[in-house]
């Protein structure tokens, strides 16, 4: 009966001391400054669209209110790549801070700040292209709309377009590629006003490759399109 006594006796010890513990946590964490803490309710994901759509990442109309669908998450993550945050294209608490302020209001000035912001050049997260071809996937016209504007805020800044490939093909073929889909991209921005003799096109095949080209991730990350500024 002691021995039973013993047992609730150091049970009952551990519960209190659990509860301590967790009642100390809480206390001492504000989870709101935690970066890994993940908005996902429809009103957050709603919030979001709302200044994606008014910053140029996220066209009106092509997206589902309310749900973290494809379009949102590539725009959320050309948000976050143009920011300088990880592309994870889900709201933490960094990239809901940055969105909240690039609220309506805010607009002008996040144009003229936020392509490069400090960094001599940037990977255009979400500018894809068809398999094997130059065309332009029609994703793509969200992020290249927004990096338009931006330059068009900016007269004074000249780029030159980086066309990227992965290992696959020859050397010669991933050259001439990486040239066509830079020329698609300088194309697309002067429809968009931005001037030609402010941008440069720049091909360099698998040359520079960013991740192995063993794995098919790698090779995704490897193809790819930059922008450097170069005045």
């Amino acid at each position: 009966m002691s021995l039973f006594r013993n047992r609730n006796v150091l049970l009952a010890m551990g519960l209190c001391l659990a509860a301590a513990a967790a009642v100390v946590t809480f206390a001492g964490i504000d989870p709101s400054a935690s970066n890994s803490q993940i908005y996902r309710s429809s009103q957050d994901i709603s919030e979001a669209q709302s200044i994606l759509q008014q910053a140029g990442y996220l066209a009106p109309g092509a997206f589902r209110n309310g749900e973290a669908d494809d379009p949102t998450v590539e725009a959320l993550q050309a948000f976050q790549a143009a920011h300088a945050l990880l592309p994870t294209g889900s709201i933490d608490f960094e990239t809901r801070t940055q969105l909240l302020s690039h609220r309506k209001g805010h607009e002008d000035g996040a144009l003229r700040s936020s392509l490069f912001e400090g960094r001599n050049s940037l990977v255009l997260e979400g500018v894809r292209f068809d398999n094997d071809t130059a065309r332009l996937k029609a994703s793509s016209r969200v992020v290249l709309d927004r990096v338009a504007k931006s330059l068009n805020a900016w007269p004074g800044t000249r780029v030159e377009i980086d066309g990227h490939t992965d290992s696959n093909n020859t050397d010669a073929y991933n050259l001439k590629l990486s040239k066509a889909r830079s020329a698609a991209v300088c194309e697309y921005l002067v429809d968009k006003g931005v001037a030609s003799s402010r941008l440069e096109e720049k091909g360099y095949g698998e040359s520079r490759p960013i991740a192995t080209n063993v794995t098919a991730d790698g090779r995704a990350t490897n193809r790819r399109v930059e922008l450097t500024r170069i005045d």
